[in-house]
């Protein structure tokens, strides 16, 4: 059954203009890797695969390709962004920055129930390994941050969505590569935003930022060669995506820890 409650769920077609609705179906897709990163197509590809119109389908590249998701290659189509140490980085370093701006936030007694809620949805999944338990873990995760996020609003919170939609890719990226990553309880995170302790708040959040961190840089150094496919079409290998789409290196470089000396 349809769930129109869930803050994912896609929206029907029709009961919106078609090309917003395009660009929340490309972005999922984009996001979940269902359009796999370095991945090259037109703009018919797009169409028929999606069952959208070719209008559609260009303004919402168009939109997604301001938020880096994909690039425009002219007279070849669209390129899905690749997945790089660069990127990790760069997304690690966005939520360093703007993330614990967050913990100033008061939550109200039903947002902190609401939320706490959530909170145990993923807490009752420890313990199990399955892919799907990560996937929902995650799922509820973001929701606690879209929540968040929507309380911040304005250009932070347009932020926020953009830098956590892109560290979702790197997720769902190391998922193909059979490598799943379980985000750490909010549990903390909430309490202390209940309780107006912004401090408690702060190293919720940091704990959260290098939980990514850490899983990221291990999955760049451990599993280079098995990301290698992670980007092909048609049965072809190619090297767009994953450690080699970096300049030549002996080994992958792993993404810019706090304290490193520049």
């Amino acid at each position: 059954m349809y769930d129109y409650s869930s803050p994912f769920a896609l929206t029907p077609p029709g009961a919106e203009p078609k090309a917003a609705f395009a660009v929340k179906r490309l972005r999922r897709a984009l996001i979940d890797c269902e359009l796999r990163p370095g991945d090259q197509c037109s703009e018919p590809e797009i169409a028929g695969r999606f069952g959208l119109g070719r209008a559609a389908i260009r303004a919402a590249l168009t939109t997604l390709a301001g938020e880096g998701l994909v690039t425009a290659e002219p007279r070849r189509g669209w390129r899905v962004a690749p997945v790089t140490g660069a990127l990790i980085g760069d997304v690690i370093q966005a939520r360093r920055a703007i993330e614990p701006g967050l913990a100033a936030l008061r939550l109200s007694a039903d947002e902190a129930a609401r939320l706490t809620a959530l909170t145990r949805i993923a807490a009752a999944l420890q313990g199990r390994e399955d892919r799907q338990a990560a996937v929902t873990a995650r799922s509820t995760d973001r929701q606690i941050l879209d929540h968040l996020a929507a309380r911040a609003g304005g250009l932070v919170g347009r932020w926020l969505a953009e830098a956590w939609n892109q560290a979702d890719r790197i997720v769902a990226f190391f998922d193909l590569a059979g490598r799943h990553h379980r985000p750490i309880g909010r549990e903390a995170l909430v309490a202390a935003l209940a309780a107006g302790d912004a401090e408690a708040a702060r190293r919720a959040i940091d704990a959260a930022i290098t939980a990514f961190q850490d899983f990221a840089t291990d999955g760049l150094l451990t599993l280079p060669s098995a990301l290698d496919w992670a980007g092909t079409r048609d049965g072809e290998r190619t090297r767009q995506t994953g450690p080699d789409a970096m300049a030549p290196q002996a080994h992958p470089q792993r993404p810019p820890q706090q304290g490193d000396r520049t």
